[in-house]
């Protein structure tokens, strides 16, 4: 129980960052209300990240063409991208203090959403060990 609480603490902080260098972006407002942004954002990302990443590898999977490692990385590039902008229209839509209008704002948010997941996949694992360090139990990196 420790552990799905430091993850979920990690992510909330990443996303917190994450959504506030966002709000920089050109066509991006974030209104008042900006922890519960987060916490919709990060609900949202729980949910929705996993489901197209599966879907997306099903259907590479399935493919009666042979998987390549450019035609494997593209998926996982694309599936990112779509999650990404799915995670945006959630957030938009249970929070309406999350706004992003027209075109270079979905572009940009999506970009940069997207960037910082992909590097927030890369430190999540060493996060989670460094902070059960700090509090006292064994360190885990969470996946296999």
């Amino acid at each position: 129980m420790k552990s799905l609480a430091v993850k979920i603490a990690i992510a909330l902080v990443f996303n917190a960052i994450t959504l506030w260098v966002a709000s920089v972006l050109p066509g991006v407002r974030l209104g008042a209300g900006f922890l519960w942004a987060v916490i919709v954002f990060t609900a949202a990302t729980i949910l929705v990240k996993p489901l197209v990443h599966g879907l997306f590898r099903r259907r590479t999977r399935n493919s009666s063409r042979p998987r390549t490692w450019l035609v494997t990385k593209g998926a996982t590039v694309l599936a990112g991208l779509v999650a990404t902008v799915l995670i945006l229209l959630l957030t938009g839509i249970f929070f309406h203090g999350f706004l992003i209008n027209g075109p270079v704002g979905w572009i940009s948010a999506t970009v940069v959403i997207w960037l910082a997941s992909f590097i927030y996949d890369f430190v999540d694992d060493g996060l989670e060990a460094r902070a059960h360090q700090l509090l006292g139990g064994a360190a885990s990196t969470g996946k296999p």
